[in-house]
This record gives C-alpha cells, sequence and structure tokens, in this order.
C-alpha cells in the first residue's frame, strides 16, 4: 500500500498546475519554420510490463480481475481468442467513472478517518470484486475530470508480456518436455547443437546463438525473439508424431502471431488477420497442453530446482 501511494505521489507532482494548464490551453510554441502553433500536451500510451501497469491502474497484482484494461474475471481468462473473450474486453472495459472513485473515496475514509486497515472487511467489500486498491490515482485525481480515462492509457507491451512472457513460458515447457521424453538431456543436447548451427542474418536481426540456448543464460528479449525465429527447424522431429506436428503447428502460430503483432503499422486487412491469427493461437494452445503436455510426465529443470532452493534459503 505505502509503495502505491509514494508511486502516485509523485505522479502527483509531475502533473502540477502548469502542466495542467497546458493541457486545457496548449502552450505556444514558436517551430522552427518561424511559425507559432499552439500544443496540447497529452498521454496517449504508456508502456510498462504487468508489475508497474498494476501500479498504474490502481488494481492488485493477479488479483480477481487482473487485466489492467478490463474487468474479466481470472476464472475466465483462458477463454482468449474466443468470440465472447472479445466482447467482453469491450463490455468490461475499466471505466474511470464516479462510481470507481467514489468507492475508493470510501475506502480511504474508513482507513484514513476510521482507523481501519486496509484488508479489513470493510475495505474488501467495496473493491475486491473489481480487485481495485485503496490509492487515490494521480492520473484519476489530476485528469479524470477533464475526460481523460486512464485504462486507455495502458497498451500492450510485447517484450515483456509476449517474448518474456508467453513464449518465453513456452519454450522452457518445451524444454521440460525433450528431457522428459529421453533419459540423459539427449534431445536437449541437440536442440543446442541446432541452435549453434543457425546462421546468423542481416545486421543483427539473427545473432549468432550461445553454446547451450537451453539454459537461457544473460539473454536479453531480442534474444527470445531470435529463438522463436529460428524454432521450427531447431525443434523438428525431435519429438515423434504426432507430438511433433503439434509442436511445429504452434510453434508457426507463435511466430506468426508475433510477426503480425510488431507490425509499425496496420491496416483493417491485418486487424482482422491479427484476431483470426489470436483465436488460432488459442486453439493451438490448449491442443498442446490437452494432448502434447499431458503425454510427458515432466519435471522441472535443474536451473528451476536451484532458483527454488536458494530462495527455500532465504
Amino acid at each position: 500500500h505505502c509503495h502505491r501511494e509514494l508511486f502516485h505521489a509523485q505522479w502527483e507532482i509531475l502533473l502540477d498546475d502548469e502542466f495542467l494548464e497546458a493541457w486545457r490551453h496548449g502552450i505556444v510554441v514558436r517551430c522552427c519554420d518561424g511559425v507559432e502553433r499552439r500544443f496540447y500536451p497529452r498521454i496517449f500510451t504508456y508502456s510498462a510490463d504487468y508489475p508497474e501497469k498494476v501500479l498504474l491502474a490502481s488494481i492488485r497484482n493477479l488479483g480477481k480481475c487482473p487485466c489492467p484494461r478490463c474487468t474479466i474475471p481470472m476464472s475466465r481468462v483462458h477463454n482468449l481468442g474466443m468470440t465472447r473473450d472479445t466482447n467482453e474486453r469491450e463490455t468490461l472495459a475499466r471505466i474511470d467513472d464516479c462510481v470507481r472513485q467514489h468507492k475508493i473515496k470510501i475506502a480511504r475514509t474508513h482507513i484514513y478517518e476510521s482507523g481501519l486497515g486496509v484488508h479489513s472487511d470493510a475495505v474488501e467489500g467495496l473493491l475486491k470484486d473489481q480487485s481495485l486498491v485503496p490509492t487515490l490515482n494521480a492520473f484519476s485525481h489530476k485528469l479524470g475530470s477533464l475526460g481523460f480515462n486512464l485504462f486507455c492509457m495502458l497498451v500492450v507491451d510485447l517484450m515483456h508480456e509476449f517474448e518474456l512472457g508467453v513464449w518465453k513460458a513456452l519454450f522452457i515447457h518445451l524444454i521440460r518436455i525433450l528431457s522428459a521424453a529421453k533419459v540423459g538431456d539427449v534431445l536437449v543436447s541437440e536442440l543446442d547443437r541446432r541452435y549453434r548451427m543457425v546462421p546468423t542474418f542481416g545486421g543483427g536481426t539473427i545473432r549468432k546463438f550461445d553454446s547451450n540456448t537451453s539454459e537461457m543464460k544473460r539473454m536479453a528479449a531480442r534474444d527470445f525473439e531470435d529463438m522463436l525465429q529460428c524454432a521450427i527447424p531447431v525443434f523438428d522431429a525431435l519429438l515423434p508424431d504426432p507430438h511433433n506436428k503439434h509442436v511445429m503447428t504452434l510453434l508457426f502460430t507463435c511466430a506468426h502471431w508475433h510477426a503480425l503483432a510488431k507490425l509499425r503499422m496496420h491496416t483493417d486487412e491485418t486487424l482482422v488477420l491479427l484476431d483470426t491469427v489470436t483465436e488460432r493461437l488459442r486453439r493451438h494452445l490448449r491442443h498442446f497442453q490437452q494432448k502434447t503436455c499431458a503425454a510427458f510426465s515432466t519435471q522441472e529443470l535443474k536451473r528451476e530446482a536451484e532458483r527454488r532452493q536458494r530462495r527455500d534459503l532465504k
């Protein structure tokens, strides 16, 4: 709670009266062509990873409604790509309205005037249903009256949410499956050998892979992006059919979705295609979980076990 309060107290200082005056009435700037023009500062997007989005949106970390942009409950998150999920993202979109602001105000009154705890029943009864927290959001407090909806500025962060999120988690589990498929990490060693054989491409587009890609040591997001782009020939035929076919289809769909999502410019056609591939990705991920994952008795990797042991010692 104190961390959230400190974060928004800093933004309260940044969003000062001078900034609000410029937001309302603009600022006159002499441009390089000698003409004076009036500019209006606006916050269109705020790129952040999930923990920072939680702070910005003033919601609970992985709470009942974990998304910073909508109130879809955790129990329905798995519906990714379904028509119902697409509709709910619009109908259940978070709005910084007077109802939300009033709940926060009452919750803070319970805490700071009545002396109740942050997690008391009175506070939880107001906020838990939508995973809200009793923090006065600086963007809501300063800009809400000017028609600004803070939840609309929180955009998808592909680096953290896909390259270091979905794809990394999928890659790690594929390593677990390869370890379980044959004793002695033979398949994992073959995977590393194949990655080492991948030639570089372009001026840094595909870099040389490290000796043991499966260990994922000192890797940045760009390395995981390269691994995804080269994954299909590397994983091909490491597992027997039909699992090999399932993995190949899933890897292609992941690469296809990633390429579409990272386009610098979209058209109506590419947006429709992205929706189609998103639904396809959901279908293949679920099939992978139900068929391939269920066929192998996987265990945590050596590096995961070592990390867990270090964490338990603290």
